[in-house]
């Protein structure tokens, strides 16, 4: 049973990535700076980093995940995680294959229910803390995101508009005597000599001169926004790894470093085997997203998953990435938005707790 619950803990781990992984970079392919491949890569490295970080900062999470929800003394078996864990993974794996970007936090939290009230009844459950500790953020984390994004975007676009193709460049050294680039400005009030000079214009000027250095708004946005999407699945892996080494810590309770390392590496691999499907969904399928919305949504998901994850409180990635991209669009163009596919979405997240638990009930019944 301790190798069963293993292998079930890495499969759930790796639907996990499948399906979460692609979220924190479907911005970038969504705007146009990164290939699907480069973004599934770099998506796994990230979340495997936030993986690590859980390892010593994620006590909150994984007392919820494993006993937070049932009374004290409740006899949580072997098989009782080993139906949790069968129970969100058969519903996740489900959702991946059909491109849907589902909460895996929702369906751990669903099987526990279920598993919980086959192999226990109502009363073990605690219903308060249900409502407080895991629906309440849960709930809140895809509106947060939408109306922040939604808020933030206008300063944003008003930024990147008015410092549109501006450059800051390092030119070659100009001798006495010479005259300074008319279509550039000089930086520096010192007299032009034999040493480089810092100039501003546009990048077309820029890149007409014979730069040692230079940044333009357009390298620097960039650059913003894959640091944003890193640490989305930075955020991420530290909030859903400790959820899923909690199911499995009982089959290694003197080595959680190991249950971590088995959740860290199955995330990894399922992100960029089968995290295709998802990352189109997102990327492609809901709205078009131009870079001060996308760079907007990117870094917001980041801020709220990190907040949450310090706080030990468990949020969904998904419903949070999936409300900033939203924001985004309505931002853009309400008209863009692909209502249709939102609802898909939608139906996916009200039908994922039930679904789960059904599933997990169902193992517990047959597992018992």
């Amino acid at each position: 049973m301790i190798v069963a619950l293993l292998i079930l803990a890495a499969l759930l781990a790796y639907a996990n990535g499948s399906n979460d992984n692609c979220k924190g970079v479907a911005t970038l392919v969504g705007f146009g700076a990164a290939t699907p491949n480069q973004a599934l890569i770099y998506a796994a490295f990230s979340t495997a980093i936030g993986s690590g970080v859980a390892f010593w900062y994620s006590s909150g999470i994984l007392k919820n995940f494993s006993t937070g929800l049932f009374a004290v003394g409740t006899p949580l078996s072997h098989s009782f995680f080993a139906a949790v864990l069968i129970g969100a993974f058969l519903w996740v794996i489900f959702a991946t294959l059909t491109g849907l970007p589902v909460s895996t936090t929702h369906a751990i939290l669903g099987s526990l229910i279920g598993a919980g009230l086959v192999a226990f009844g109502r009363s073990a459950v605690q219903w308060h803390t249900l409502g407080k500790t895991f629906l309440m953020p849960l709930a809140a984390g895809p509106v947060l995101s939408l109306l922040l994004v939604y808020t933030l975007a206008w300063p944003v676009v008003w930024l990147v508009r008015r410092y549109a193709n501006r450059c800051v460049c390092v030119i070659e050294a100009v001798g006495a005597g010479s005259v300074a680039p008319t279509s550039l400005a000089v930086a520096s009030t010192a007299t032009l000599s034999a040493f480089p000079t810092l100039m501003t214009g546009t990048e077309t000027e820029c890149a007409a001169q014979p730069s040692f250095a230079s940044v333009s708004t357009s390298s620097a946005a960039n650059t913003v926004h894959w640091f944003s999407g890193g640490m989305v699945g930075f955020a991420r892996g530290w909030n859903d790894a400790p959820k899923i080494a909690a199911l499995c810590l009982i089959a290694l309770p003197k080595n959680t470093g190991a249950a971590f390392a088995i959740v860290a590496i199955a995330m990894a691999i399922g992100g960029l085997v089968s995290g295709r499907r998802v990352l189109e969904t997102l990327a492609k399928k809901l709205t078009p997203m131009p870079l001060p919305e996308s760079l907007t949504a990117s870094l917001t998901t980041a801020c709220l998953v990190s907040l949450a994850s310090w706080k030990g409180l468990p949020v969904s990635t998904t419903h949070v990435s999936t409300g900033a991209i939203i924001g985004a669009g309505l931002k853009n163009n309400p008209a863009g938005v692909k209502w249709k596919k939102v609802g898909e979405i939608a139906l996916s997240w009200v039908v994922t707790l039930p679904a789960a638990a059904l599933l997990a009930g169902l193992a517990k019944w047959l597992l018992h």
